[in-house]
Parts: structure tokens; C-alpha cells; sequence
């Protein structure tokens, strides 16, 4: 390379200004020393490589910093605003799971794309600090020896496991999944014993206890659930279609966040507000409604929908809500951030045209398939269709005149016939899009962990399983479509069978194992005459006194047959338990046993 002597100069001023060199110029000034040295003393020379020594290992190290910044941000989620592809992120995916394309990956490794290994250690962790505590109180959620056994994150995925099964194989109550009577029992056992199954529900923390905030209602979630809204939005890119409603989580216990709605199929329960993709129903973002302490909130709606929404604007998305949300002002609003909005509307709202409020007169005068519509604020379209009833939706973006023919049967002199109305497009996208909540609280409704239980947080806890759950699945069809020579996997693909899959490989079970077998207790040809009382060196309960009044009454007496299990019973002059419980009017408390 040919450099003068100007050129070199002005290299030799940025050395001495301390200017980070590129290596071009590194490469400049060594070819122009080896040519010439411009007469420069030795000692200055000597100087000068020294300087040059260290402004290369400066300007290395800052292309090694900036490989690294590169690196770190290629490892950082995609956001929708940099214009990720539209569906499953693979990029995420992959990353998540470090796997290449070309391996089909399990049920299980979309599930733990929600419930990650560090979010589970973690859990892990508020849990085994929470059963040191527990088994002080509680002697009986101890192991063998008067310990807590600390739970790992490979049995915690069983425990999680056990719950999605219990989801989908419903039995009366929790005890008859571990029975040992004929009809009774199931996979239960495969997974964990029924002790350790109580032990670990009792115990279950998933927040540091040391980092709650008094002032956050939902503090005994917000660790967990602030992951899991990040993971939704992470792994997957919406299409354009958005819905955004409410969705109850049945609860029947006591808490101040518990909400009442009429009408809905679960009355009581927690609310959730949800954003989900109209498609397929997968749950992009939601948040629990905790009530306000500051009085009645007039503008509710409109603060539930722009914090949901607030990820996705001004990217061409069309919003479809009902008539909770709908209002004049909420459409400008979402115009103003680049949200298409449509829903339908009630009257009594705000800027809603008092032309349009006469709707109960307007029904009487006119058939079915008539329409009106109007323009308000900024150009919303109100519009107004008679179908068996009045109508009424709002919409930012759509056409007036935009309509389509819909089939409807009327009966008319004790005929029905099919009549064809005209039904404006408007209302045809409703019915279309608005569904992906619903569809969402369908998929969990089937088969739901939900468990009954005295703390509230843990039946978000459950609903925070499903959610995982059905939008793993999702997921997992999304990546089969996406993957060439799996598709003819879809046709006999369910929902249940996603779960009993994701459930088999969260406990390690085969998929042709064998029924976990258990032993019946032996018949004996006469139960009367085979017990007989031995003396024990500790003293408990009778059992048969606790079992028909409730009187704990300490006794060393016990009988170790194997039916009675080491039962103890009283032996003293007033009553022998023994005896009474070995003889026929006791028949039906062992029938109980």
C-alpha cells in the first residue's frame, strides 16, 4: 500500500491524541516504518513501537467487545417492532431448546420453554424453605428420617406432571388416585407417593419470601407470572387478527380478588383479562384484576386494553373486543397508535349519536338484514344490523357499503324456510375473529389442573399450568406444520394427547409401560379370630375412638395384622376398643377403613 508522507503524519497525530487505531492504519504505519524511518532517533523509535503495541491490543480488544455486544444481542428475544416472521419464533425456539432444525422435539421441551430450568430451580428453592418451616408444625410432611426432603427440579416436572394427569383422568377425590381397594387406584403412584404428593402442595412457594412487596396484591405470583407473560409474548409472533376478553378462573375460596360476573358459565372466581390470537387462541399476554383501591376506576376498559395492546401498535394489528370495551373514545385512541379496532358497542355510551339510541323502536319498524350506519369522531363507523335484534358495532377501519349474504331459517305459518339477508362486513369479521379468547378458555376448560385448596394463589397456580400447557401446544403444532414430513402427524393429533404425552414424559414413563401394580390385602376366612393386642413402647391415638367422636385417647395397645396396620386401641376397664373393633358391629367402620 502506498501511503505519502501527509497521510502518515496525520496517523502519527491520532497515536499521540490517543485515538483508537483500525487495523488498516496499524497496518499503514508498520509498512511505513520497515520503508523508511524519517530519521527518528532510536530511542524515539523504540517509543513509538511501544505505543503502537498497545494501541493494537486496545483496538483488538474493542472488536472482541463488539463481536461479544453482537453475540449477546443475536441471544436476546426478537421483539415484534424489528419485524420478526409472523407464528412460531424458531429463532427462539431453537435457542431455548439449542437444537437444530432438522430434530423433531418433544411435548416436553415446548413446556419448558414456559417452565424453564431456572425458573423451576427457583421455584425449587421458595419451596424447600418454605417445608423446612412447614415440617416443624407439621411433623407428618417430614420423610422417614423427621426431615424435609428437599424437592429437586426433576421431581417438581413429575409433580407438575401429576397435575396436568389428574386433569385428564378426574376421580372423586384426591385419595382414590393412590387406593389400593379393587376399582381404585392409578397412575398416581409412577409418579410420587400420595404423602409426598400433599407434602409438596402444602409446601409449594413460587416467590421469595424475602422479596414480596406488601403493596402488590398478587405478590405471592408476581415472580412467576411476570415470567410466564415474557415467555408468551417471546415465542410467538401474531398474525393480524387480536382478541381481547375476559376469562374467569373458578374459586370458591375466600380472598378479596375473588370477582362475581353474571351470566358467565363460572360465576365465582378470579378474572383475567386476555389477549389471545383470533386463529388459533394462543395467549399472548394477560393480567388478573385485582380491584381498585382508590374507588370506582370510570375508565377501565380503556386502560385494560392499552396495556394489553401496548406491544403490538402501530404494526397494522386488527382488535376485536365486545361491547365491554367498545367506546367512541377507545377507537380514536387505538387509530392514533396504529390499532384497526372493531367491536360491538353498547348505547349508553359516551359520544355514542343520539340518532342511533332509539334502537328498540328502530327493531319494530324494520326486517331482518336492514341496516344504518354514521360516521362520528375522526371517521368511526357506527353501524346498526337487524338480525333477529338490533346490532349495534363500532369499527376504525372498515367500509359501510363492505357486506355479504348470510343464510337464516324463519318460520313463518308454522314452516321454517331459508331466507337470505344481507349481513354487513363489519359484523361478518366479528363473528370471524373475535373467538380467540374463547377458544383459549375452551382448550383449558377440558381438561384444567385446577385442585381444590385453602390458599387463592395456588389456584392461579394451576391456571398458570394450563396456560403453559395449551399454548405449548399450540406451539408444538405450529413447529409439526413447519417441519417438512410431519405433517401427516396432524390429522389424529389432539389436544388430550399432547397432554397424556407431556404427562408420560414429565414422570419418565414409557410409553408401552405397564399398569403400576399394587398389592390387595389377603382375604382371611375369619377376621374375628386372628388379631390379637400387642404392647407398644409409644403410646397414640386410639383409632377407633378419634373415628366415632373425635376423642384423641392415647393407648401402647395396637393390632398388627395386616388388615388393621398397626391400629392402636384402648384396653382399660371402662372400654376395649379392641374388642368392639373386632367384632361385628364395627363391621361398617372397616368397610370405611
Amino acid at each position: 500500500m502506498d501511503v505519502d508522507a501527509d497521510d502518515y503524519s496525520c496517523l502519527l497525530q491520532s497515536l499521540k491524541r490517543r485515538r483508537a487505531l483500525t487495523s488498516d492504519e496499524l497496518r499503514v504505519i508498520a509498512e511505513h516504518d520497515m520503508d523508511d524511518h524519517q530519521g527518528m532517533h532510536c530511542v524515539e523509535e523504540d517509543a513509538l513501537d511501544a505505543e503502537l503495541l498497545q494501541a493494537q491490543v486496545q483496538t483488538e480488544e474493542l472488536e472482541e467487545e463488539e463481536e461479544d455486544d453482537e453475540m449477546d444481542c443475536d441471544l436476546e428475544p426478537r421483539r415484534a417492532s424489528e419485524g420478526r416472521p409472523l407464528g412460531l419464533d424458531l429463532g427462539s425456539v431453537r435457542r431455548a431448546v439449542r437444537l437444530t432444525t432438522s430434530v423433531m422435539l418433544r411435548e416436553i421441551d415446548f413446556f419448558m420453554l414456559f417452565f424453564t430450568q431456572a425458573i423451576v430451580a427457583d421455584i425449587c428453592g421458595f419451596t424447600n424453605r418454605q417445608g423446612w418451616e412447614l415440617v416443624l408444625n407439621r411433623a407428618s410432611y417430614a420423610g422417614v428420617e423427621g426431615v424435609w426432603n428437599e424437592v429437586t427440579p426433576d421431581e417438581f416436572y413429575r409433580f407438575m406432571g401429576l397435575l396436568i394427569y389428574m386433569g385428564f383422568h378426574v376421580l372423586p377425590d384426591m385419595h382414590r388416585y393412590w387406593g389400593t381397594k379393587s376399582l381404585q387406584g392409578s397412575w398416581a403412584r409412577s409418579f410420587m407417593s400420595r404423602d409426598r404428593f400433599k407434602a409438596l402442595l402444602a409446601a409449594l412457594h413460587v416467590v421469595d419470601p424475602a422479596t414480596e412487596d406488601n403493596q402488590d396484591r398478587l405478590k405471592k405470583l408476581r415472580y412467576l407470572m411476570d415470567h410466564l407473560k415474557q415467555k408468551c409474548q417471546e415465542l410467538f409472533q401474531p398474525n393480524q387478527n387480536l382478541a381481547i376478553d375476559e376469562r374467569m378462573v373458578k374459586s370458591k375460596g375466600r380472598s378479596g380478588l375473588k370477582q362475581f360476573m353474571k351470566g358467565k358459565p363460572t360465576r365465582w372466581g378470579f378474572k383475567l383479562w386476555v389477549i389471545a390470537t383470533s386463529d388459533s387462541g394462543y395467549t399472548l399476554d394477560f393480567n388478573v384484576y385485582t380491584g381498585s383501591r382508590d374507588g370506582r376506576v370510570t375508565d377501565l376498559a380503556t386502560k385494560v386494553v392499552e396495556a394489553l395492546i401496548q406491544p403490538y401498535k402501530d404494526q397494522g394489528y386488527n382488535l376485536w373486543m365486545d361491547n365491554f370495551y367498545t367506546s367512541p373514545a377507545l377507537m380514536v385512541t387505538l387509530r392514533q397508535i396504529g390499532i384497526n379496532a372493531c367491536g360491538t358497542c353498547r348505547i349508553n355510551r359516551k359520544k355514542f349519536p343520539e340518532e342511533f339510541k332509539d334502537v328498540k323502536t328502530w327493531e319494530r319498524k324494520t326486517d331482518r338484514g336492514d341496516m344504518r350506519w354514521c360516521r362520528v369522531e375522526d371517521g368511526i363507523l357506527v353501524i346498526q344490523w337487524k338480525d333477529t335484534r338490533a346490532v349495534t358495532c363500532l369499527s376504525n377501519f372498515h367500509n359501510a357499503n363492505d357486506s355479504t349474504n348470510v343464510t337464516r331459517l324463519v318460520k313463518k305459518d308454522a314452516t321454517w324456510s331459508s331466507l337470505v339477508v344481507r349481513q354487513p362486513a363489519v359484523i361478518s369479521d366479528y363473528n370471524k375473529h373475535m373467538g380467540g379468547v374463547d377458544r383459549s378458555d375452551q382448550m383449558i376448560s377440558s381438561y384444567n389442573v385446577l385442585q381444590k385448596t385453602q390458599k387463592w394463589w395456588k389456584t392461579l397456580f394451576f391456571h398458570f399450568i394450563d396456560i403453559a400447557v395449551v399454548n405449548s401446544f399450540l406451539l408444538f403444532q405450529e413447529w409439526q406444520h413447519s417441519q417438512a414430513g410431519d405433517k401427516h402427524r396432524l390429522a389424529d393429533y389432539s389436544h388430550i394427547t399432547f397432554r397424556e404425552n407431556l404427562s408420560r414424559q414429565l414422570a419418565g414413563l414409557d410409553i408401552h409401560a405397564s399398569s403400576p401394580s399394587h398389592s390387595l390385602k389377603p382375604v382371611v376366612s375369619s377376621f374375628h379370630v386372628t388379631h390379637t393386642p400387642e404392647l407398644q413402647k409409644s403410646a397414640n391415638n386410639c383409632w377407633l375412638c378419634y373415628r366415632k367422636s373425635r376423642i384423641q385417647r392415647k393407648t401402647k395397645f395396637a393390632c398388627m395384622a395386616p388388615e388393621c396396620n398397626g391400629k392402636r386401641f384402648c384396653i382399660v376397664q371402662s372400654r376395649n376398643c379392641f374388642r368392639a373393633w373386632h367384632s361385628a358391629e364395627c363391621d361398617q367402620f372397616r368397610a370405611e377403613a
